[in-house]
């Protein structure tokens, strides 16, 4: 139950998030925000680590920081860099429904790399939460049709998939080492390795001047720290959380809730209207965690 709780809380966090990043306009660009998350997920990590007195450098195996680092590689630099290209060349309406790939690559993964097995309960609850993303973003096909006559759409449905594939990857392939292991360390060690890794790539990349420019202090802040606290900090110690006290299939399920969140948030704060396919997609999205928590 605990680990449900997490995952869920987790997906409501990445929602907020999500409202905050929308409403943060445009100064950031992908690499740059991306970075932007990663320090500030580094440095509120480190201070509560300090804070509660958790070692940064805990006697483990050499293999266990090599593994937590490659884990920050594939699932922050490159699924979030993936995710952001896909997001350029798609639009939000296509992405919504690419991000379900989500959910069956960690039950693929934790198959073939855990050996875990889902209840009855859980497949239908999963197969709910996924028909209610989709059934939820039916109101989009007019933007998907402009989207596809304005661009090829196939490059970012292979980007889209990438970045969904390398984020399920990514977690778990450090199931079984969180076990074992204190969340805010292994957190750490992600977020600082994708942090290096951007950095390497923000030097090497042509644009770099542009990208240092726009981490520079400015109004933008004002909605993407907030936002970066809650998705990078709280939102991400949350997911590990809930794939370390529960079956990475069962915490994937609850994750993919942050969909329906979006919905009910951008109603609120994004005065967005909730449509009849909404309200069937918030209904089937409940049964289904109700069925994945309680199955």
């Amino acid at each position: 139950m605990l680990g449900a709780v997490f995952a869920l809380t987790s997906a409501f966090l990445w929602a907020s998030a999500v409202i905050l990043f929308k409403k943060s306009g445009d100064v950031f660009s992908p690499v740059s925000l991306n970075i932007y998350k990663s320090l500030v997920a580094v440095i509120l990590v480190s201070l509560t680590m300090i804070i509660l007195n958790i070692p940064f450098f805990p006697d483990v195996p050499v293999n266990d920081w090599l593994l937590l680092a490659i884990s920050g590689f594939f699932g922050i630099t490159l699924a979030d860099l993936f995710f952001f290209m896909a997001l350029n060349k798609l639009g939000a309406g296509l992405v919504a429904i690419v991000e379900c790939l989500y959910l069956p690559s960690v039950i693929f993964f934790s198959f073939f790399l855990l050996n875990e097995n889902l209840s009855i309960n859980a497949i239908i609850g999963g197969i709910l939460v996924l028909t209610a993303v989709f059934v939820g973003s039916l109101k989009r096909k007019k933007n998907v049709a402009e989207t596809l006559e304005s661009k090829s759409a196939l490059p970012g449905i292979i980007l889209g998939c990438l970045a969904m594939i390398f984020l399920a990857l990514g977690i778990v392939m450090i199931k079984e080492l969180l076990e074992r292991t204190n969340v805010f360390w292994a957190t750490l060690v992600r977020v600082v390795a994708a942090s290096v890794s951007l950095f390497v790539l923000i030097l090497f990349h042509p644009k770099r001047k542009q990208y240092f420019r726009e981490l520079k202090f400015s109004k933008a802040w004002l909605t993407a720290l907030p936002a970066s606290v809650i998705g990078n900090y709280l939102a991400l110690l949350f997911w590990i959380a809930g794939m370390k006290y529960t079956t990475a299939s069962r915490a994937a399920i609850l994750n993919q809730m942050s969909s329906i969140f979006i919905f009910i948030l951008a109603a609120i704060f994004l005065k967005e209207k909730i449509t009849i396919n909404k309200t069937i997609a918030i209904l089937l999205a409940i049964t289904g965690a109700c069925l994945t928590i309680f199955g």
